[in-house]
């Protein structure tokens, strides 16, 4: 990684949790989001570390394609790009959105990796983060395999709340069916 994708990568995973932010976002200096991402990088298969450079590339300039703004996001406060970020999460073509995500897991892994910030936040501890409810059940539907009457196999599922069955000869893609109830 270049000098300034190692800049870009710190700067823009630093803006999902600015410091002195709400809840749990870390001190100043806390998190080291670039070691975090050049771990991820080094770590992950040939595609998905291109699909990383490609998302830290797309944000980095971002304020250029998505504002018309003859900068990159080290010329931005850290408010604007938690700004930018928050726009390209909920932008229109899908891969934006995607790579966006991409880079906000990254920032994840990065907080989660922190000792300090793991410790406040609770994740280990399971009775802290969750209550946990007693006699819950939920009720899923049985599939079985049963013979018709032509020797092929059907396959049938039978769900008690609303009557669907999936009837498929074996050789056949599956036929929805709902039975009406009666009485």
């Amino acid at each position: 990684m270049t000098r300034w994708e190692r800049r870009w990568a710190k700067q823009l995973l630093g803006a999902f949790a600015p410091s002195g932010g709400p809840g749990l976002a870390p001190l100043p200096g806390e998190v080291d989001y670039e070691s975090a991402f050049v771990r991820m990088r080094r770590h992950a298969t040939p595609l998905a570390a291109l699909g990383l450079r490609v998302a830290l590339w797309m944000a980095a300039l971002a304020p250029l394609w998505l504002w018309g703004r003859l900068a990159t996001v080290s010329k931005l406060a850290t408010e604007r790009r938690s700004a930018l970020l928050r726009q390209l999460l909920s932008h229109r073509p899908f891969a934006v959105r995607e790579l966006t995500l991409l880079l906000k897991l990254a920032a994840t892994m990065a907080l989660l990796g922190t000792p300090s910030v793991r410790a406040r936040s609770g994740y280990d501890s399971v009775q802290a983060a969750a209550v946990v409810e007693s006699n819950v059940r939920v009720r899923l539907p049985v599939l079985a395999q049963l013979p018709a009457n032509d020797g092929a196999t059907v396959l049938a599922q039978a769900q008690a709340n609303d009557g669907v069955t999936v009837n498929a000869p074996a050789s056949d893609p599956p036929r929805f069916e709902r039975k009406e109830r009666t009485g």
